[in-house]
């Protein structure tokens, strides 16, 4: 019985200690996040954008570059089981 009780005791703490782990990475992908808003509304904000399309291309590189930050990140963590993501075409290339 003591055999079980430290397996559970050690199951418990991986448990914990992996629990603890994702609570530091939601928190650091929160501060990634707010980081990229503050950005994005300073953009939107500006009035150093004579061409509103100009501040439209900025804050579109701005999301597209936190999403594949996002996706490359996910990938590294979890690679054997990740799955491909296929992200919209922008359509930006006949511009």
């Amino acid at each position: 019985m003591n055999g079980k009780r430290s397996q559970d005791s050690t199951e418990i703490k991986r448990l914990k200690d992996t629990i603890l782990q994702k609570e530091k990475e939601v928190k650091e992908i929160k501060f990634s996040v707010s980081d990229i808003l503050m950005q994005i509304r300073n953009v939107n904000e500006s009035n150093n954008y004579s061409d509103p399309s100009v501040r439209k291309r900025k804050i579109s590189k701005l999301c597209t570059d936190t999403i594949y930050q996002l996706l490359i990140d996910e990938i590294e963590d979890n690679y054997e089981k990740a799955k491909i993501i296929e992200l919209p075409n922008t359509n930006q290339s006949n511009k």
